[in-house]
């Protein structure tokens, strides 16, 4: 199912020809392939400021933010860095108008859905409080300003276009719209079918691309299909590919300074850096720690395995061959994250007897986190209670994350381990500035997430610094120097610099490391 962009004119499917601002930029002239022209104003858009309910102000950018997406007809991708404030913009612009805008439906992460909630009446009061939804069953309340959904409940939903007819919706919002990155998944399928008819769509996210610029599809054709029309027509014109040694495989854009002049007048993306120069940028420390006795041995015969099979499988398929070198990988992976158990209990116990502050661990596996917890609970006793070194926990089956966040704020909790993936989106911990990333992710992008939590507006510290654990000789040091080199992936893509690769590459050409030197440390 793709969007089609109908010509306002004539009604026939359309694509763009051709769109430029009239001089003095009082307006943007768009033509179509049918000959028909639209005209579109480009708005001064006054008052826009909001203020919260425990007395925070919108800032200047952000005011800019709801003024470019009220000028974009408010058919827009907000991609701006993680901190900087999305939501607000958001709602700051469908607050200007509410009659224009409203009612709104937010289709975010069901764990977020109260975040949402909270955060509409924090800065538009209760008189705008949308309505959670939980099934398709569910009663609409008459006169709310909104209606917030989860990604995966619209699966389950039988007629989702009369639904949305029912609600009455104006504008739909989506939230991490990297969720809905595969083109042909129920999940982008369901949100096609929501947005198809509805005359105002905005898209959030601050890593729209994770591993591929094939992921930008599915918004750009919700957005403007006009400009997207087809899957085909975006592959050819705007993604490149490279050989991994299997097949060809999607990489990044292929013009990125056309791109970026294509779509500037409905994506958005500006960094912390630009608008919000205060805050302290992220100091990255290495921890050096050793496999240790336990677990060295499982390590060594695992990596064994993995170079007898990387050496000898030429007859497997590449999809066979791929899935097990990330199995060995993986397993790698978990071998040295519980080896660096030890390690980070000693770092925190220092860093509570030499400090008032509070500290994240950020885990991938749930046992290495129980183990971490456990023997952060056996230092909690030894070292007594009324120092406060609570221990808060967030895995992905968390129920309300805002309570965590609340608890984490409150003056009882100075440690927080939490799953990576599962804390990167929603949460706001700028009580925090010190977090640990015991184990390593794949995909730099979803460090930079979690990483992404403590660097918000309100950071009164004048150093964040995150210590990324490296278990010595083993993937996880080999695994550091190709991240480090490949971390800005994201911004490369949204900024309009070059990058080629993904995380298939990148784990293929760890694998090729790993193969030549992976046995250094044990003279192999």
């Amino acid at each position: 199912m793709i969007i089609k962009k109908h010509c306002p004119s004539c009604g026939v499917i359309v694509e763009v020809t051709r769109e430029f601002t009239l001089p003095g930029g009082a307006m943007t002239v768009t033509q179509y392939d049918c000959g028909h022209y639209a005209i579109k104003k480009h708005l001064t858009v006054k008052d826009l400021v909001l203020k919260s309910t425990d007395g925070q102000s919108s800032r200047p950018f952000q005011c800019e933010g709801a003024k470019f997406l009220i000028e974009s007809d408010m058919r827009a991708l907000l991609a701006d860095q993680m901190g900087i404030g999305k939501t607000v913009q958001f709602l700051m612009a469908v607050h200007s108008n509410p009659k224009e805008y409203c009612p709104f439906l937010g289709i975010v992460k069901a764990k977020l859905r109260m975040q949402w909630l909270k955060e509409t009446i924090r800065w538009c009061g209760l008189d705008f409080m949308p309505q959670i939804l939980e099934s398709e069953q569910d009663f609409p309340l008459p006169g709310m300003s909104g209606f917030l959904v989860s990604y995966d409940l619209l699966r389950r939903f039988k007629d989702l276009e009369a639904w949305v007819k029912n609600l009455g919706i104006k504008t739909v919002v989506m939230d991490e719209v990297q969720h809905i990155k595969n083109h042909d998944s129920k999940r982008t399928n369901a949100v096609r079918q929501i947005v198809k008819d509805v005359p105002y769509v905005v898209g959030l996210s601050g890593t729209p691309i994770k591993n591929h610029a094939g992921e930008y599809f599915p918004i750009l054709n919700m957005l403007h299909p006009e400009k997207f029309p087809s899957i085909a027509s975006y592959n050819r014109d705007w993604v490149d590919t490279y050989w991994d040694g299997f097949k060809y495989r999607t990489g990044g854009l292929k013009n990125e300074p056309r791109f970026k002049e294509h779509t500037k007048t409905f994506i958005l993306r500006r960094t912390r850096e630009e608008v919000l120069p205060e805050l302290p940028a992220i100091q990255r420390d290495p921890l050096f720690a050793d496999l240790g006795p336990e677990v060295e041995q499982a390590y060594k015969d695992t990596y064994t395995q993995f170079k007898q099979y990387y050496n000898n499988s030429g007859d497997a398929t590449a999809f066979e061959r791929s899935t097990q070198i990330l199995a060995y990988l993986s397993r790698m992976r978990h071998l040295a994250g519980i080896a660096k158990v030890g390690p980070c209990v000693e770092y925190v116990k220092d860093f509570l007897e030499q400090t008032d502050d509070k500290i994240i661990i950020f885990v991938h596996h749930r046992d290495v986190g129980m183990m971490l917890k456990s023997q952060l609970e056996v230092l909690q006793l030894d070292n007594g209670a009324s120092k406060g070194e609570a221990i808060l926990t967030f895995e992905a089956d968390t129920k309300d994350p805002a309570e965590v966040q609340a608890k984490f704020w409150s003056g009882n909790y100075r440690v927080l381990i939490a799953s990576t993936l599962a804390a990167g989106e929603g949460l706001n911990l700028q009580c925090c500035h010190h977090v640990i990333m015991l184990e390593r992710q794949w995909n730099p992008a979803n460090e930079e997430q979690a990483e992404g939590r403590i660097v918000r507006m309100g950071q009164l510290a004048n150093k964040l610094t995150a210590v990324y654990m490296v278990a010595v000789g083993t993937v996880d040091e080999f695994f550091a120097e190709l991240v480090e080199r490949k971390r800005s992936l994201v911004d490369n893509v949204m900024d309009g610099k070059e990058y080629s690769w993904d995380e298939q590459s990148l784990i293929k050409e760890l694998a090729e490391i790993l193969a030549q030197k992976g046995g250094q440390k044990w003279g192999w």
